[in-house]
């Protein structure tokens, strides 16, 4: 089993207080940051639910919507956890059981990939111009700042390159993914995305929209590691910036970048 965790990158030479600390932001700024992020992603929510109450349930048969509510999510987690990093020098995440740090870190590799699947379909097959104001603050914000908050995630942390086993957990969320869409057609009537039906596209098409969609998410998770590597790289190697920890930090960064690979 410690094997298993090792290769998720839980173990002490894997700290988890890398996901709260910044190599660039000081403890206190980096939080704020956080926390004015978590606020806007909050108010999108709760915006679109105030000004369009009739697709308040409808929203959770997107993936659109699931990956921005998973998204605010993870930002009102890490907030809670950065808070406790800065305020007693430790995470609370670094004293919770081995599986619900890895399923952070699987969490946090779903938030930097996904919503860049999300953009990259939104704008190249479904995008067919805005219609008022608020649909365009709503697409811009789900289907292109989300993207901005997963490029950040990956700049502004410490986080280390995610493991490559953490690629058939975004296969199974996409596969997951399909079982609600289909559901949602069965139980509601209508296909979520127009390219998910096959008697409108073909199945051939169907099954190769799939299929290059599970393809492109799995190389923009080699693209989001490569750039988690590269800024490690950068940052802790040839800056020699090892990060604005805690001043209340009470583990010392025992990590040495070099057993990071990178």
């Amino acid at each position: 089993m410690s094997r298993f965790y090792e290769l998720n990158h839980i173990s002490p030479t894997h700290r988890q207080s890398r996901y709260f600390s910044s190599w660039l932001l000081p403890s206190p700024i980096f939080l704020a940051y956080r926390a004015l992020l978590c606020l806007y992603s909050v108010l999108v929510i709760i915006i679109a639910n105030a000004l369009r109450p009739d697709l308040a349930g409808t929203r959770f048969s997107y993936f659109t919507w699931l990956t921005y509510w998973g998204i605010t999510f993870y930002l009102l987690i890490s907030l809670a956890h950065t808070f406790s990093y800065w305020k007693y020098g430790k995470a609370w995440l670094e004293s919770w059981p081995k599986w619900l740090q890895l399923l952070h870190g699987v969490f946090y590799t779903t938030i930097t990939v996904l919503p860049w699947t999300v953009t990259a379909v939104y704008w190249a097959v479904l995008f067919d111009g805005f219609g008022e104001e608020y649909d365009a603050w709503s697409n811009i914000s789900v289907h292109a700042l989300n993207a901005g908050v997963a490029f950040l995630e990956v700049i502004i942390p410490r986080t280390e390159p995610m493991p490559w086993v953490h690629i058939p957990w975004l296969i199974v969320i996409l596969g997951g993914y399909l079982g609600v869409a289909y559901i949602t057609k069965s139980t509601q009537g209508f296909y979520t995305y127009s390219f998910l039906d096959p008697n409108s596209k073909g199945s051939g098409i169907t099954a190769a929209y799939c299929i290059g969609i599970l393809a492109g998410t799995t190389i923009l998770f080699c693209i989001v590691k490569g750039l988690v590597c590269l800024r490690v790289w950068v940052t802790e190697k040839k800056l020699g910036m090892n990060g604005k920890l805690s001043k209340k930090d009470v583990g010392g960064e025992t990590e040495v970048t070099e057993k990071l690979n990178v």
